[in-house]
């Protein structure tokens, strides 16, 4: 029998203190159908549209609502090859539409997702927006940044201390909408009762530390959260859009879900 899951859920965004639009978008979909919930789980997904390229907003959330669309009406109990699909669909709706006018261009997004489904967590990542899973006083970098500075930490040539700072931090060479096929990364992680999702962009992960991130997400509720997850990155400078998603995961038999949606702040 596949266990249920008990899921407190918070997501938040916000434009931070030097961008004029916010190009983040977020969802998160807890089904309340107990059957859905048991064959597709609870969706989460982030994505951040690249800064200083077209239409970057219209690609993260072209990548959001195509992803939800898609692994919900996937029938294949696989979770993990929805997952993927849903991500790959994505990137060809954004790729055919920057393909049907100028002014699309370019446009492009990072996206992480995960799905958390019967005692595991499927996540699927492209870019350098990241997913998180905290436990028992550590916190644990689940995706990898598909980022020019991840990559020289990788090789021994950058210390992540560096690579925080490094002028370079946000070049990556993977995201949705580039070409026509995208290459995804995919993990799965089984999960705990007390255990802690983390999504974000990296407008949290460059200006709040893993330490900084744990000691936030383990000390209050996922509402409380995403609150001060924000409100610290906007302290630390805030030079970039910022959004996160906590999860609180409990497995067990219990068949009540909660997702608390705080207002999101939109930069115009």
């Amino acid at each position: 029998m596949v266990r249920q899951i008990f899921l407190d859920a918070a997501q938040c965004t916000d434009v931070g203190r030097k961008r004029q639009v916010n190009e983040d978008n977020m969802i998160s979909i807890v089904p309340e159908d107990p059957q859905v919930m048991a064959k597709k789980g609870a969706l989460f997904v982030v994505a951040d549209g690249l800064g200083g390229r077209a239409a970057g907003d219209i690609a993260s959330e072209m990548a959001v609502s195509a992803m939800s669309t898609t692994y919900y009406r996937n029938e294949d109990e696989d979770v993990a090859a929805s997952l993927l699909q849903a991500v790959q669909r994505a990137n060809a709706l954004i790729y055919q539409r920057a393909t049907e006018n100028a002014v699309w261009n370019g446009m492009g997004t990072t996206c992480v997702a995960a799905v958390l489904q019967g005692g595991m967590a499927y996540i699927a990542n492209v870019g350098d927006s990241r997913a998180y899973i905290a436990r028992d006083g550590h916190i644990k970098q689940v995706s990898q940044d598909h980022s020019w500075v991840a990559e020289q930490v990788r090789v021994g040539s950058l210390t992540k201390e560096a690579a925080r700072a490094h002028p370079q931090r946000n070049v990556i060479y993977r995201c949705l909408g580039e070409k026509a096929d995208v290459e995804v990364d995919l993990f799965s992680e089984q999960v705990q009762e007390g255990d802690l999702l983390v999504l974000c962009t990296d407008g949290l992960s460059n200006q709040v530390s893993d330490e900084e991130l744990r000691e936030i997400v383990q000390r209050f509720g996922p509402r409380e959260s995403v609150y001060h997850l924000i409100e610290q990155a906007n302290q630390n400078g805030g030079p970039d859009n910022i959004t996160a998603i906590v999860v609180r995961v409990s497995p067990g038999q219990r068949r009540s879900f909660r997702l608390a949606r705080p207002p999101l702040t939109k930069g115009l």
